[in-house]
């Protein structure tokens, strides 16, 4: 396989602080989410044991879980925290170290993946061209190309709109969204104990409520009052913040993209992988179809 040396100034590598995090956290919850909807719009129709590319793979939940059904699977990440719990989560597969906006591989595939909102990530449409036209190059002649994307609608300004918090970290993540710029920011605010300060003393009693409290945050406020989270993280613990740019497509122009690169027979579902209605401007899912025309 032909692998390029890519430095980290140019490779996206904004996921590396919370990598441990994510593979401990969101990153079941993502496949669980998503494994649905690639059983329905993509896995019918490929071959038995099909060669699928993973692009922007994280930690490997999603690939390892394509490998359970016969699958085989080359993912490839921008983040080497990423990858390195990839290659535990699914250690048959192979990862590679590289960009979507810039990567060339040796060998092609029946089809390939990018889920997870991950090409929101990729903050121009000239970008998002070249992210198409790598996968279209890499693709078989009708091979496949299954991704979600989050568009015009998808993002707001919400000061917590998710969290969790265990024994021993907790995590929130709030949004904002500039729509004169059309540029939208994740803030994932995460918090750990600190050793130092660690209450040795705790009492049983105290140990039994703050369990409880975690489990009514985690089964219900978590999806019903997010920001209470906050009250409840220990008030030694330390917090560290991370920012993520994020940007929206409209349906449109990721269309046309696909369509200008060679991709044919494109379509757009929305998340219950039922074919978006035309109106539908938050989330979708497109697969499109490599053909035989000339790359542009």
């Amino acid at each position: 396989m032909n692998k390029t040396d890519i430095s980290p100034e140019s490779r996206y590598t904004d996921y590396d602080p919370w990598a441990w995090l994510y593979n401990k956290s969101e990153a079941d919850l993502a496949c669980k989410r998503l494994i649905p909807n690639i059983e329905k719009l993509l896995l019918p129709h490929l071959s038995k044991g099909a060669k699928i590319f993973d692009l922007c793979c994280g930690t490997g939940q999603l690939s390892q879980e394509l490998i359970a059904k016969g699958y085989e699977i080359v993912g490839l990440d921008g983040s080497e925290k990423m990858l390195h719990y990839a290659r535990q989560n699914a250690p048959t597969a192979e990862f590679i170290l590289g960009d979507a906006r810039d990567f060339k591989l040796a060998y092609t595939f029946e089809a390939a993946i990018c889920t997870d909102s991950a090409l929101n990530h990729i903050m121009s449409l000239e970008e998002l061209k070249s992210v198409f036209r790598n996968v279209y190059r890499v693709l078989k002649e009708n091979g496949l190309f299954l991704f979600d994307i989050g568009l015009e609608k998808r993002y707001a300004n919400i000061f917590v709109n998710d969290g969790e918090i265990q024994e021993n970290y907790a995590w929130t993540v709030g949004e904002t969204y500039n729509s004169e710029e059309k540029v939208g920011t994740f803030t994932i605010t995460m918090f750990q104990p600190n050793n130092d300060k660690l209450d040795k003393k705790t009492n049983s009693i105290s140990l039994l409520i703050k369990h409880l409290k975690r489990i009514v945050y985690n089964k219900f406020l978590r999806h019903t009052n997010p920001s209470t989270l906050l009250q409840l993280v220990e008030k030694d613990w330390q917090a560290s913040e991370i920012n993520f740019s994020v940007k929206p497509y409209s349906k449109t122009e990721i269309q046309s993209l696909l369509e200008e690169v060679g991709f044919t027979s494109v379509s757009s579902y929305n998340s219950n992988g039922e074919l978006a209605d035309p109106e539908n401007n938050k989330y979708a899912y497109f697969v499109g179809r490599k053909s035989s025309a000339s790359l542009s």
